[in-house]
């Protein structure tokens, strides 16, 4: 018996650019947060999704006052997305042109690090398991010392005006926020919670304080930025704060015309000269998987 030479038409193939936009929103419950996430307007991310939906041929999300919610088809779909991903970055890995082993000094935000740690290294250990790591946590400009002093191979770090040659890894917007239910933004003076340490965030409070002409007095200080959060929440304060770290239903962002919120944090990753191009790449994509695996992070000091 001859075999059968019929041609047959080709199965869809899943887009894991797609997938990867439907387990950002997935995740987050918001086309807004998984637009950040992914680096894409709302509307593209809000396209993206109707064509997995056409492409799949199943409603995979619904909207409600809780925001996005998965179907059941959703939830099955979510499952082999992020098998997907994943052994897409295995394979990647493993044709890397070089293996990346040996020890890596790697630095972390103080604020950031315990959720993140809680998602980078399951993603070092699988991706990398050649790779032994020291992690070190500590401030933005804490980290740039200790890296251009040799004590760092590689450090996650706040962007700088005057920073060059960096990588981003992420972005995302400061916003200045007040309680939801209380206006102390018509309060004089403007009652203030800020950061106590060294830190861009610092810095551009102070600035945009100074730029506004209005009276202010710091009620309340702390080198953890959780706890800025914290004070804003329970009516203590006005911060600018990183939009991840907001509660909207318990804070509120206040009118640009009083304190401007146009400013975008951007998240950078800087290497010792010493560190090969082949290795930062496995780096970057084991960052990247891990801040998708934490949403959005919790702050960037």
């Amino acid at each position: 018996m001859k075999p059968d030479t019929t041609s047959k038409p080709l199965q869809p193939v899943l887009d894991l650019d797609v997938l990867r936009t439907f387990i950002a929103v997935a995740r987050t419950g918001e086309f807004k947060q998984a637009a950040q996430i992914v680096c894409r307007s709302q509307g593209a991310v809000s396209m993206q999704i109707k064509r997995l939906e056409e492409h799949t041929g199943t409603r995979l999300m619904q909207r409600n006052n809780r925001g996005v919610q998965l179907t059941e088809a959703g939830q099955t779909l979510l499952s082999y997305a992020e098998q997907m991903l994943k052994l897409s970055g295995e394979a990647l890995s493993a044709l890397s042109a070089q293996t990346v082993t040996g020890k890596l000094n790697i630095g972390i935000p103080t604020d950031y690090a315990q959720n993140f740690l809680k998602h980078l290294l399951p993603v070092l250990q699988e991706t990398l398991p050649g790779l032994e790591t020291r992690i070190v946590c500590a401030r933005s400009r804490q980290l740039r010392q200790r890296l251009a002093a040799g004590e760092l191979d590689l450090a996650i770090v706040a962007s700088e005006p005057n920073a060059t040659n960096e990588r981003v890894i992420w972005t995302e917007r400061l916003i200045w926020s007040a309680p939801a239910c209380v206006r102390l933004e018509d309060n004089t003076p403007l009652p203030i919670a800020l950061y106590e340490d060294d830190c861009i965030i610092r810095d551009l409070s102070l600035e945009e304080l100074q730029r506004s002409g209005r009276r202010y007095k710091v009620v309340f200080g702390s080198p953890v930025m959780d706890n800025l959060a914290t004070a804003v929440e329970q009516g203590l304060a006005i911060s600018l704060l990183p939009e991840s770290l907001l509660q909207y239903n318990r804070t509120r962002a206040i009118s640009n015309a009083l304190l401007s919120s146009h400013q975008v944090l951007k998240m950078n990753l800087i290497c010792a000269n010493t560190i090969e191009k082949a290795t930062e790449e496995n780096l970057v994509r084991c960052f990247q998987q891990a801040h998708q695996n934490n949403q959005l992070p919790n702050s960037y000091c």
